[in-house]
C-alpha cells in the first residue's frame, strides 16, 4: 500500500512502523476490527487515540456568515459521537502519537496463547506525533467544515450546487455533492451522534488514495475543478 497512511513497516512515508512483527499492520493504527468494550466504539471501528483539543474555533467571513450555517466547532470530542473530521484531527492536529491507540494489536500463537503488541513508530519508539512541527490546531482560515450542507443552504447561494442523494457512498443513500469528473462523488457526512448531511474533511480527501490526485483529493484540482463541484452552479 503505497500511501503515506500506510503506519505499517511496509510504509513508505516518513513516519511508519519500526518493528517487523507488531508493526507489520496496515490497518490497526486507525481501525480495529473488534473492540474489548461497548465504551470504546466509535465508527467507523476507530481505534486511533481522540485528540483532547478542547476548541480548533470555526471559520468565519462576512459571506459566510450571512447564509446563517450551523457550522459548530469539532473540539471536544468524544468516543461514540466524534465526527469522521476528529478522526482526521486524531493524528493531524499534532497533539497525538501515532503510536497512541485503544487496542493494540494481539498476536495469536501456535500454542492458542495471545500476545499484546505496543504499536511502535518510526521514531525508535518515542511515539513523536506525525505534525507536530505543523499541525491544523486553527480551523478559522480553512475552508469551512462540520456545517450541514442541503439543498436549503443551496438555495441561498446562486453558486452552490444542490446536493442530491446517493446510493452507494458512505452510509448508503446519505446525501452527495454532484457526481465528479472521475466518477465520483463528494460525499457529506453525519455529524456529531450520527445526525445530518454535514461538509467534512472526507468530503474532498479520500484517507484510502493517495494515488490519483494527491494530497488524497476526490477530484482533480486542475481548472479548479474540485472546487467547481460545489461552487460550479
Amino acid at each position: 500500500m503505497a500511501s503515506p497512511h500506510n503506519l505499517s513497516i511496509s510504509g513508505t512515508g516518513d513516519d511508519h512502523g519500526a518493528d517487523p512483527v507488531s508493526a507489520s499492520q496496515i490497518c490497526n493504527y486507525c481501525h480495529k476490527p473488534y473492540q474489548s468494550s461497548k465504551a470504546l466504539y466509535q465508527p467507523p471501528l476507530w481505534n486511533h487515540t481522540l485528540s483532547s483539543k478542547a476548541s480548533y474555533g470555526v471559520y468565519s467571513s462576512p459571506t459566510f456568515d450571512a447564509v446563517g450555517t450551523d457550522i459548530a466547532d469539532l473540539g471536544g470530542a468524544t468516543l461514540g459521537s466524534a465526527t469522521v473530521s476528529n478522526l482526521c484531527l486524531s493524528c493531524h492536529d499534532g497533539t497525538v502519537a501515532i503510536n497512541s491507540v485503544y487496542s493494540g494489536v494481539r498476536i495469536h500463537n501456535p500454542d492458542g496463547t495471545s500476545t499484546s503488541i505496543t504499536l511502535l513508530d518510526a521514531g525508535a519508539g518515542t511515539g513523536v506525533a506525525v505534525f507536530a512541527g505543523h499541525g491544523l490546531t486553527d480551523l478559522n482560515r480553512l475552508h469551512p467544515i462540520n456545517f450541514t450542507y442541503d439543498a436549503a443552504l443551496a438555495a441561498k447561494v446562486a453558486s452552490l450546487v444542490t446536493p442530491t442523494i446517493g446510493g452507494g457512498g458512505p452510509g448508503g443513500g446519505m446525501y452527495v455533492v454532484a457526481a465528479v469528473g472521475t466518477g465520483g462523488y463528494l460525499p457529506l457526512f453525519p455529524g456529531p451522534g450520527g445526525v445530518g448531511s454535514k461538509m467534512q474533511c472526507a468530503t474532498c480527501h479520500d484517507v484510502h488514495d493517495d494515488t490519483t490526485n494527491s494530497p488524497f483529493l476526490r477530484d482533480t484540482r486542475t481548472g479548479s475543478q474540485l472546487c467547481l463541484d460545489c461552487h460550479g452552479n
